[in-house]
């Protein structure tokens, strides 16, 4: 278990790729250490990068030249590899859900990466989403919003 910080992918994808958020995004993982990187960041993260560039936001070289960041970053340490128990946070997901959705009506991959940051004992998270920052706050974490 940790007290550090939790990204969600909205916020780790900003600090790699710049955009309005990316100065308040990489301020924040600068002041978080080495935040986990968890199998749901692996998918999703690394999806997004494919998305922009299907989306033609990024060329090839540039979503390249990104995964070759991240995984710099993975070979480093500055992010951690952290595997997690899935059927743990897909448990916790359902009992955010049953008590949170209907009222901030989050999505279940924003449910994921609440109930990940909640199994592994962080005590902050970073993220760009108003419904998942609400439902952070609402289950005791410090959120953090890189729009702000």
């Amino acid at each position: 278990m940790s007290t550090g910080t939790y990204f969600d992918s909205s916020a780790l994808v900003t600090v790699y790729v710049t955009g309005p958020f990316s100065i308040r995004a990489r301020e924040e993982i600068q002041k978080a250490g080495n935040p986990s990187f968890t199998p749901l960041h692996e998918l999703e993260d690394r999806n997004a990068l494919r998305a922009l560039l299907g989306r033609k936001s990024l060329t090839l070289d540039q979503q390249q030249r990104f995964e070759a960041l991240l995984n710099g970053d993975l070979l480093t340490g500055r992010l951690r590899a952290t595997i997690l128990d899935l059927a743990a946070v897909f448990r916790r997901a359902n009992q955010l859900s049953v008590a949170h959705t209907s009222q901030l009506l989050c999505r279940s991959l924003d449910i994921l990466h609440v109930a990940a940051a909640l199994e592994l004992g962080t005590t902050q998270f970073v993220s760009g989403d108003e419904r998942q920052l609400a439902l952070a706050a609402a289950v005791g974490l410090s959120a953090v919003d890189i729009h702000v």
